[in-house]
């Protein structure tokens, strides 16, 4: 190991980089499936958190909305009841106490509907209604929310993948040139300093490549939680040519367009509409609460009681003055009866039934009526409810103001971003032009030997960053265009 050079250490560092690289790419190449935007897109749509929740809201609505609807049909409610009693109790079949233990059950059907509210409560199913449109919307714009930031994260992550590729490339070029360095240095026709100043840039490249490679797994972590996918998922992007991307002439758009478009496509103003429109049902159903309500109701009532002890007999053990007299001729006779006690048994369980039916059908009652309320004064409660709906009211028209002068900003500000990231990046494409130029002279100025490694290195790093400059300004620009068709109401596409 003493016999190992800087230069050695160097060139095992590179190879067991490589080969681990290239290990890693074969595994992911046979088991990783690629996503392109599209299916990025249309899965984050279905199981985005955010769109889920936004699903969950429109869901309530939609169960609020059958609720108020269902209200206007007659309720009807059945009841029972079943138990003992003990001690002095009610009779309820003949309503009078009595000092005996008993069974008793009680049964009722009652039914109840509204004749008359003036409105109040044909307000309220409308104002629902445009609620659950109003959440209906919300969920387009979650979805469109979480597309665009999809783009956007895809975009991200194809700039740091095409990074990761030109580091490799820049890596590979660097390595051919130390190779024929090498060579020239062991036959005596350049210096070791030559082969030197290259090792070092090998190093540095070697290093650019894991760095780049962190930078694009780092976002794809990033793009996997938009997907709501485990960390450890296997995933990869499909790379498609940034050229082959369709993009609209940036020429051809028109700001005030764009923004024409959007109020007309955009969710969220849609969702603000509505949700102006279910304030405004929902503050006539306030006042609709101040005005009389008139209901109809009917019920249908039986009872049932059964004594624990069976009266069988009486038994007559003397007799009494009742204290009043029976007339014969002009002569009054005293009226006496009976002294004694009744003969009773326990009955069992099964006989507390005995003649079950015909007692329910003894005792069966029905009602049929009217019911007014005319709300008087209920502590302001009324009132309160009006004037909050009216703020509601307000409340929404100012999201609408809102939300309207911000999209106008969005949309401008989208516009001067594409045009920005055009201009920039037609001005790095001719930097790269210049700079392939000044390389491709270079290279045969070192390879003859007139020209210092250090100046080779230089041009190199000149070219490698116009490149990326260059890539970075195009996919931007992609991404800023992307966002002008988003807009337009045209989506997300790539």
């Amino acid at each position: 190991m003493a016999g190992i050079n800087k230069s050695g250490y160097l060139r095992i560092a590179f190879l067991g980089f490589t080969l681990l690289t290239g290990i890693s790419i074969s595994t992911s190449a046979q088991t990783v499936e690629k996503w392109d935007l599209r299916r990025c897109v249309e899965y984050a749509m279905k199981n985005n958190i955010s769109v889920r929740q936004a699903d969950i809201t429109a869901r309530s609505s939609e169960i609020a909305l059958k609720q108020s609807q269902l209200a206007q049909i007659p309720s009807l409610n059945y009841n029972i009841s079943n138990g003992f009693s003990f001690g002095r109790t009610l009779d309820r079949t003949t309503n009078v106490y009595v000092s005996r233990s008993a069974m008793f059950q009680q049964m009722s059907l009652q039914s109840n509907a509204l004749l008359f509210n003036f409105g109040s409560q044909r307000n309220g199913i409308e104002a629902n209604k445009y609620t659950l449109e109003a959440d209906k919307a919300s969920v387009d714009k979650a979805r469109n929310d979480i597309g665009l930031m999809v783009a956007q994260q895809y975009l991200r992550a194809l700039l740091s993948k095409e990074q990761v590729e030109l580091s490799r490339v820049v890596l590979s070029q660097t390595q051919f040139q130390l190779d024929n360095t090498r060579k020239l240095v062991d036959a005596g026709s350049l210096p070791e300093l030559n082969a030197a100043e290259l090792e070092a840039t090998q190093a540095r490249d070697s290093a650019t490549v894991i760095q780049t490679n962190s930078q694009y797994q780092l976002d794809l972590l990033s793009l996997k939680a938009m997907l709501n996918l485990p960390a450890d998922y296997p995933f990869e992007i499909d790379t498609p040519p940034v050229e082959n991307i369709p993009v609209d002439n940036i020429l051809e758009q028109d700001p005030a367009e764009v923004f024409a478009l959007a109020m007309g496509s955009q969710p969220q103003i849609k969702a603000n509409n509505l949700r102006v429109t279910a304030a405004e049902k929902t503050l006539a159903s306030r006042k609709g609460q101040l005005y009389p309500t008139l209901s109809a109701f009917g019920q249908l009532t039986t009872n049932y009681n059964q004594f624990f002890l069976k009266t069988t007999g009486f038994n007559v053990t003397g007799e009494q003055s009742t204290g009043t007299y029976a007339k014969f001729g002009a002569t009054q006779l005293p009226v006496y009866a009976p002294t004694g006690n009744q003969i009773t048994e326990k009955r069992g369980f099964g006989n507390l039934w005995d003649g079950y039916w015909g007692e329910l059908n003894n005792q069966f009652g029905q009602g049929l009526g009217l019911s007014l309320n005319v709300p008087i004064f209920n502590g302001w409660q009324a009132k309160a409810n009006i004037e909050r709906a009216k703020l509601d009211v307000e409340r929404n028209k100012l999201a609408i103001e809102r939300d309207t002068l911000q999209l106008k900003q969005d949309v401008y500000n989208a516009y001067q971003s594409a045009l920005g990231a055009f201009q920039t990046y037609l001005a790095r494409e001719k930097a790269v032009q210049t700079a392939e130029r000044s390389f491709e002279l270079a290279s045969k100025r070192y390879n003859i030997g007139v020209m210092q490694t250090i100046e080779w290195l230089s041009n190199q790093n000149n070219l490698t960053r116009a490149r990326i400059d260059k890539m970075v300004a195009q996919y931007d620009y992609v991404f800023r265009m992307k966002v002008l068709e988003f807009y337009k109401g045209r989506g997300v596409r790539l």
